[in-house]
């Protein structure tokens, strides 16, 4: 019966053999299984176990690093949606619309998030709050920036040293970028 895939409520073992693990339960001294998955035994454990045969949604949770879109740059804030969760292969599930305020872009003193961050930017931030509200800081030297497009022509803007600038039309911007800014292939999301 290893790795053999089983439907919920499937006998799997009895309790004498093996006890119930992940993705499993045990009822009057049957093991059986708790969802659709992949059988499986355990053996340093003794366990009977079925493991998911698809990825679970992700759902954000506080410390997670994430891709986001930058969807909009106010006065004392930056509004962007998640798109991605660092580590994770499935989309994020649930609400996705993130908020970093200004006091959390940097560790120093930031006036306005436009000389941080533009509409259309793909940012590395972490989740420092989840409810009510997803909240978001970039004020490590790995987060900020990851690709930025030109504020006037939405290019791609390359980096240059410190200064971000755009080949198609020459224009130079500064933004709040990460070390391997650049680098990330975001298709590969």
């Amino acid at each position: 019966m290893d790795d053999k895939i089983v439907m919920p409520g499937e006998q799997l073992s009895t309790s004498e053999e093996l006890l119930p693990g992940e993705g499993t339960f045990e009822e009057d001294g049957i093991i059986r299984a708790a969802r659709v998955g992949k059988y499986v035994v355990n053996e340093k454990y003794r366990r009977a176990e079925v493991k998911p045969v698809t990825s679970t949604p992700v759902l954000l949770k506080r410390g997670d690093i994430v891709i986001a879109e930058v969807r909009s740059v106010r006065s004392t804030m930056v509004i962007a949606d998640v798109i991605h969760v660092v580590g994770k292969n499935r989309s994020v599930s649930g609400d996705i619309n993130a908020t970093l305020r200004v006091s959390e872009i940097a560790k120093g003193y930031v006036k306005d998030p436009s000389t941080e961050f533009g509409v259309g930017d793909f940012i590395r931030a972490k989740v420092t709050q989840v409810k009510p509200s997803i909240q978001l800081e970039t004020k490590d030297r790995d987060l900020g920036a990851i690709k930025s497009l030109c504020t006037k022509c939405r290019h791609s803007l390359i980096k240059k040293g410190d200064i971000l600038e755009c080949e198609n039309c020459g224009n130079k911007q500064k933004r709040r970028i990460t070390m391997d800014y650049g680098e990330l292939d975001l298709n590969k999301l």
